[in-house]
């Protein structure tokens, strides 16, 4: 292959590479990579569930039991997904049937915390807001 062929594949494969930048276009097969490209706020929100026990004392439940599954990903989406929806009781139930086997628990309660994040990442500092969305009895699911 001759050198300027070489160079007019390389110039072509590096415009390919920044055109959705130049045409502030995101699409298959090029792309900008937004969810890269922006800076997070400091205070994140992680929707999860938690197992109480009589005296009041929260205990994290397993993936397996907020949302049957072991993908963390897919159990924050779903429970994220009842929440938008309106069923956060619903899916409080389908937690506390699952979390029944868990000794001591009283009830469940289905929440979004919001960290700041450096202070999370630094120490185990609790949460800067909690909203309960759902609590309901684990002792008679």
């Amino acid at each position: 292959m001759s050198r300027r062929i070489r160079i007019a594949i390389t110039i072509a494969v590096a415009l390919l590479l920044v055109a959705p930048v130049l045409v502030d276009q995101d699409g298959f097969p090029l792309s900008t990579y937004p969810m890269y490209a922006r800076t997070r706020g400091d205070v994140v929100g992680f929707v999860t569930a938690y197992g109480v026990d009589a005296s009041g004392q929260r205990h994290e439940l397993s993936l397996a039991t907020i949302g049957d599954s072991d993908d963390p990903l897919i159990v924050a989406g779903e429970l994220r997904a009842a929440i938008s929806a309106g069923r956060a009781d619903r899916r409080c139930a389908e937690i506390a049937r699952r979390a029944a086997a868990t000794a001591g628990l009283h009830s469940v309660e289905v929440v979004t915390e919001r960290y700041a994040v450096v202070d999370r990442v630094a120490s185990s500092a609790a949460p800067v807001e909690r909203t309960v969305h759902a609590s309901c009895s684990a002792e008679q699911a």
